[in-house]
């Protein structure tokens, strides 16, 4: 008898121990650890899409809780309700938000406490402030859709475009087709052209072929007159062309003083050329000189006596 008490009272202790493993399991699930003191927040959503119990709760990327539950009363509110189960040695700011993200490109999502600066703290069972991003897919159909907009409206300008060219096409066929003529005329004589000069443009060619064959044949002569010129530029540079120069501008600038002293009247030569008296004096005497050397040509007897044998002398 005191056998079966003891395999009964094992069977039922055994039974508590896996009752409060599973308790455990479920609350260890569901984000709620029994050995550790935790509080509860709550926040409300308008929707929670990819959010599940046991949803990671992060402050910088740090896991400090999970979501315990998900509350939902259509018939008392629309909106949805986390329970939010956070170690109790983190402090919440009251002016903190849960902001609702995606947590990898898979789509799962999480909640990040962002951490106000106020003093004061939520207490256990407070309310946060609820934020919601967009994820991946709804900001990829908003630009999609952006994007659709956006190309319909250009292939309606595309479409608009051509049907205005098509018109355009349609009343001016005539003259396009003239156009197009012309065109094929201006060609054929481009073509004409082309061929009745062709011996000429080889010609041209085979000259500038010749020339660059000259060139590359007396490259170093080329080079010999290159050497010459630099070298008659480097002697002209250490020339003493300055001082040169520096004694000619003397030399004008003394011409010039001179010039400008004959213009003056000083010095002789510029009595000379600005003395009208002078002048006609020298032109008098000039003219007194030659008609007393016509005289002398034609009686010299008035001005040579020559006496052999002594005669008389004439007045």
């Amino acid at each position: 008898m005191k056998l079966n008490m003891k395999r009964e009272v094992k069977i039922g202790m055994f039974a508590v121990l896996m009752l409060v493993c599973l308790y455990w399991g479920v609350n260890f699930l569901k984000g709620r650890d029994l050995f550790n003191t935790n509080n509860i927040y709550y926040a409300t959503y308008d929707q929670v899409n990819g959010i599940q119990s046991s949803s990671a709760i992060k402050i910088k990327g740090f896991k400090v809780g999970a979501v315990s539950d998900i509350i939902y009363d259509p018939e008392r509110s629309s909106k949805i309700v986390l329970e939010l189960t956070i170690k109790s040695k983190f402090k919440i700011p009251v002016n903190s938000e849960a902001r609702v993200y995606s947590d990898g490109i898979m789509g799962g999502k999480a909640i990040e406490i962002e951490l106000g600066d106020s003093g004061e703290y939520l207490d256990n069972r407070d309310t946060i402030r609820a934020v919601m991003d967009k994820d991946f897919l709804e900001v990829a159909g908003s630009e999609f859709e952006f994007l659709k907009q956006r190309a319909n409206e250009l292939v309606n300008e595309i479409t608009a475009t051509l049907r205005a060219l098509n018109t355009l096409l349609t009343e001016n066929s005539a003259n396009v087709n003239a156009t197009m003529a012309n065109l094929a005329s201006i060609s054929g004589s481009l073509d004409e052209v082309v061929g009745a000069e062709s011996q000429n443009l080889q010609g041209i060619i085979s000259n500038m072929n010749a020339l660059s064959a000259t060139l590359k044949d007396n490259a170093s002569r080329i080079d010999h007159i290159l050497a010459n010129v630099d070298g008659f530029t480097d002697s002209l540079r250490r020339s003493n062309i300055p001082a040169t120069m520096d004694n000619l501008n003397g030399s004008l600038a003394q011409l010039d003083e001179a010039l400008k002293k004959v213009n003056d009247g000083d010095g002789t030569l510029g009595k000379l050329v600005n003395d009208p008296a002078l002048y006609d004096s020298l032109t008098s005497a000039s003219g007194n000189l030659s008609r007393l050397l016509e005289d002398l040509k034609a009686h010299p007897g008035r001005y040579i006596h020559i006496s052999v044998f002594g005669g008389k002398k004439e007045k």
